[in-house]
């Protein structure tokens, strides 16, 4: 996989997981009683959402150091005519 290909799969991971934690941390929290305990539905998982958070934020760093480094390409020289020095 190379960087062209790697750079957008980075960004569409850290969409993904920002969306998904936002997605959690607005869900309806819903609480039960049944038989004298307390049962509590949807309840938001902080720390699942501080980890999607910090993930996303390393693909993003991860892809803005990938588009940062620069493309180096070496060439050998080619001698393209062959003098000869004729004394």
């Amino acid at each position: 996989m190379n960087r062209r290909t790697f750079i957008p799969v980075l960004l569409i991971v850290a969409v993904a997981s920002l969306a998904y934690a936002i997605y959690r941390s607005t869900t309806d929290t819903v609480t039960q009683m049944e038989n004298g305990r307390q049962i509590v539905y949807g309840q938001p998982m902080h720390g699942l959402m501080l980890g999607l958070c910090i993930f996303s934020g390393f693909c993003v760093f991860g892809a803005v150091w990938l588009m940062d480094k620069p493309d180096v390409r070496t060439e050998e020289r080619v001698a393209l005519s062959k003098r000869t020095l004729n004394t």
